[in-house]
């Protein structure tokens, strides 16, 4: 179990800095298309390369179906997760995104029959008082209420980032860098096939290779910790998902948003500061046996 809980959180860790590479992208106002074709074939690289390497780069069609539906998943989460950042800070979208845990919590109780109790029901309501505290917290850069679109692309983004959390139970261990491979792969196709179809200039902005190679490293890195990490939990209990789930998507809120602050030198309102610490108490609950 000791085991388990170290991997998931050095995953919410190195979660944390990928919220930062998505922040500078977003904020440095980085074609969409562009960063996410790069982070795809970085991620697809790796994914490839770390495969050969243990031997394991072979062809499995379920695992190819899992990856497939992941980078698709991947490729419209990320381009609604970066147009929602364009708007607000890193408090409310990384908050927001992340707080999706409780979509995946809630299949492992109905799908995987984990334990579901008390402390768990009270802190998905936790998580929503969360997410309407921030959601609806007013800028200090006076900016004024957040748009009907940032709503709008924050909501999407939130519901599809549960969907590759659900998927990574269903993947064998020991063959986590293949399904990465296929998850990156058809992301990086993805992402082409919109650049081709919309012409786009190809005249990358200055930094935008940076950050697309940071996000990519940061996320393919958190994906196998998490993966290993439920592996390793799934060997000694039969709550793998209500473990690993509330750790790497709840301490990687205020990693993310520590960072934010350090980094980006960013400033909260005391609203926004109250919703994260509701969101961590959310986890906390989640996380109770």
């Amino acid at each position: 179990m000791t085991k388990g809980i170290l991997l998931a959180l050095s995953a919410a860790v190195v979660y944390g800095f990928l919220g930062v590479c998505y922040e500078f992208a977003a904020k440095r106002q980085y074609r969409i298309w562009h960063m996410g074709m790069i982070m795809q074939l970085t991620g697809f690289i790796i994914g490839l390369v770390v495969s050969a390497v243990t031997g394991l780069l072979v062809f499995d069609a379920h695992l190819l179906l899992f990856g497939a539906l992941g980078g698709i998943s991947f490729v419209v989460g990320l381009s609604f997760y970066l147009a929602a950042s364009r708007e607000r800070d890193i408090a409310a979208n990384w908050t927001i995104l992340n707080l999706s845990v409780m979509l995946p919590i809630l299949i492992s109780v109905v799908w995987f029959k984990d334990t579901f109790t008390a402390s768990k029901g009270f802190g998905v309501v936790v998580t929503l008082a969360s997410i309407i505290l921030i959601g609806g917290s007013f800028p200090k850069t006076g900016e004024g209420r957040p748009s009907r679109r940032w709503f709008i692309f924050i909501t999407l983004a939130f519901l599809i980032n549960a969907i590759i959390p659900v998927l990574l139970r269903f993947v064998p261990g020991e063959r986590a860098a293949l399904f990465t491979t296929y998850l990156y792969g058809t992301g990086f196709v993805s992402f082409l096939i919109v650049n081709l179809a919309t012409k786009p200039s190809w005249d990358l902005a200055r930094g935008l290779i940076g950050a697309a190679v940071g996000a990519a490293t940061t996320h393919w890195s958190g994906i196998m910790l998490t993966m290993l990490a439920l592996t390793a939990v799934a060997r000694v209990s039969r709550q793998a998902g209500l473990i690993v789930y509330p750790i790497t998507n709840g301490l990687v809120i205020p990693v993310g948003v520590i960072l934010g602050a350090l980094i980006l030198k960013q400033k909260f309102s005391l609203r926004s500061k109250i919703g994260v610490a509701l969101g961590m108490a959310a986890m906390a609950l989640l996380s109770m046996p």
